[in-house]
């Protein structure tokens, strides 16, 4: 008994010194390279004109970036979608982050049109087509219009008579109970299916449309959402998408969060209910690595809550599975990955992984696109009609919800700056084949587009 507490008492002040937290210096030094609250109180850079953000791009070698629009012509750019004659609609998320400064102002967020009247490659014409839009952030090119997710519905705003600006505002869906302006109803993408396939569908949920009407709201668990825009019916589906969203070339569905960059559905909810001693509680599964085991490799340090994201996926948002083909066939496996509080973007590649997928980095200590402007905030990405890939790059100072931060440091922080600026970027391969989208004019132009390699 008399050794063992000898033994114990030389072990006890080891365990007391492993088990003391770090010293301050070390707890800095580690932040500032990497990752955490050590920009609490420190200044902050100004922005920077396109020119001067452009220059400040690194992208992986055999890519490019270029300018396509900025202030004045978009503000708060967060999700951007093209319809069938090659117009580029654009989320503008100006209730980022808790609405407008003051309570009595209309909500901020809307939807503008942008066009390259000249075909030089860089829009010309701003026309705002929908306005007061609460908390919306995602948008769907559909009918003569828009689909798009607003903080509790689901609206199409059409244009029949081609004025560039929405003729009303028609509520689809409603009932959708948002977690946070980061969290809600949100990216709907058309599937192969022809259904709607939306990331959060949290609520009790029914159909308003004119004609469709359902008798009783569906009570939706925190789960995803789907429905088919012709016959209205709508289902709770697998899925814990936050922001991100996209469906790839093979009708395959992944969807991200902060921590998770790609996750996929593997079986659906009926599925997973139909054998209650299965194991299985969801039908959702990363298809690459989350949370810890995540890497970025920022040029700036991050501006992280948590020590512990440091050097990994803390902000993950706009999964988007290119299908342009304009990189060569290996690109079309491609996944990209919005990282705005590292102020990056990384790619991986999908592979089969028996019934499932492998989402692995493109490069290994490396990212797709960084930039040392740390206004820069990617937050989605978007196949265009030429087969480029588009960057919404909202270009916030910062990009975070008020209640994630203790109120003495949320207090400090002007949330809104970066509030009259935006860019949107086109990356394409150093030696593209882009050419200019024309309109199909027959139907016999539409067959043949069926033969393109952008999908």
């Amino acid at each position: 008994m008399l050794t063992s507490l000898k033994v114990l008492s030389l072990i006890l002040p080891l365990v007391v010194t492993l088990t003391q937290p770090p010293a301050e210096d070390l707890v800095r030094s580690i932040e500032q390279q990497r990752g955490g609250r050590h920009w609490i109180d420190q200044p902050t850079d100004p922005p920077k004109s396109p020119a001067e953000s452009a220059a400040c791009f690194a992208i992986e070698l055999g890519f490019q970036i270029e300018l396509v629009a900025a202030e004045p012509l978009v503000f708060d750019p967060v999700a951007i979608d093209f319809d069938a004659a090659g117009r580029m609609f654009v989320a503008e998320y100006g209730d980022y982050p808790s609405g407008p400064p003051k309570s009595d102002t209309d909500a901020l967020s809307q939807i503008v049109l942008l066009e390259d009247l000249n075909h030089d490659g860089k829009m010309d014409r701003r026309s705002v087509f929908a306005q007061h839009l609460k908390f919306c952030h995602s948008v769907l090119a559909w009918g003569t219009g828009v689909l798009a997710c607003t903080e509790n519905s689901i609206v199409y705003l059409p244009d029949d008579n081609h004025d560039r600006v929405a003729d009303r505002t028609e509520t689809w869906f409603e009932g959708f109970t948002p977690a946070h302006p980061q969290m809600q109803i949100g990216c709907p993408r058309m599937g192969l299916d022809n259904r709607i396939w939306c990331t959060y569908g949290h609520g009790k949920v029914r159909c308003v449309r004119p004609g469709f009407e359902s008798a009783d709201p569906v009570d939706i668990p925190r789960v995803d959402f789907c429905f088919d825009p012709y016959t209205m019916k709508f289902e709770a589906v697998s899925g814990a998408g936050q922001f991100g969203n996209t469906v790839d070339s093979f009708g395959r569905r992944f969807f991200s969060s902060n921590r998770n960059p790609s996750m996929t559905a593997m079986f659906t909810m009926e599925q997973v209910a139909r054998n209650p001693f299965a194991g299985i509680a969801a039908g959702h599964t990363d298809a690459g690595p989350a949370g810890e085991k995540t890497r970025v490799y920022p040029r700036v340090s991050m501006k992280s809550n948590w020590l512990s994201h440091a050097g990994t996926h803390t902000s993950a948002c706009g999964v988007t599975a290119y299908r342009g083909g304009l990189a060569g066939p290996d690109s079309d496996t491609s996944v990209f990955v919005c990282e705005p509080v590292g102020h990056l973007v990384t790619r991986s590649v999908i592979t089969p992984d028996g019934a499932g997928f492998n989402s692995s980095r493109a490069r290994e200590t490396a990212d797709f696109l960084t930039s040392t402007d740390t206004w820069f905030r990617p937050a989605s990405l978007a196949t265009g009609p030429d087969g480029s890939l588009y960057l919404a790059d909202m270009y916030r100072l910062w990009v975070e919800h008020p209640k994630f931060v203790p109120d003495d440091v949320a207090a400090k922080m002007d949330w809104r700056a970066g509030e009259d600026r935006g860019r949107i970027w086109r990356i394409t391969p150093l030696h593209s084949t882009s050419t200019a989208f024309r309109q199909p004019q027959s139907v016999a132009d539409c067959v043949a587009l069926l033969t393109d390699g952008n999908g």
